[in-house]
């Protein structure tokens, strides 16, 4: 339970949801998640250590970082978009 109550805190949530369609930077992320910078990057922190997401950086100009899920990422991430679907259905 402490590792969802972690997740709940911040953006990670919205992080995993954004995304499952693919690959984002980190500027992406914030520009389409509501949440502070700081929450953001928190976010990813924890997503990184829990093992949900992966960086990846881009080898040609400008270089960006590039966030994917990972497997484990993708499985929680659909589970969590189910969720959303059957709330949204209430």
């Amino acid at each position: 339970m402490a590792i969802i109550r972690k997740l709940e805190k911040r953006a990670a949530l919205q992080i995993l949801l954004y995304l499952l369609n693919g690959g984002a930077s980190r500027t992406d992320l914030r520009k389409n998640i509501d949440a502070s910078v700081d929450a953001i990057y928190s976010a990813l922190s924890i997503l990184l250590k829990l093992g949900l997401i992966k960086e990846e950086t881009l080898e040609k100009f400008p270089f960006s970082v590039v966030v994917k899920l990972t497997e484990k990422g993708r499985r929680i991430a659909a589970l969590l978009a189910e969720i959303e679907k059957i709330l949204e259905g209430l």
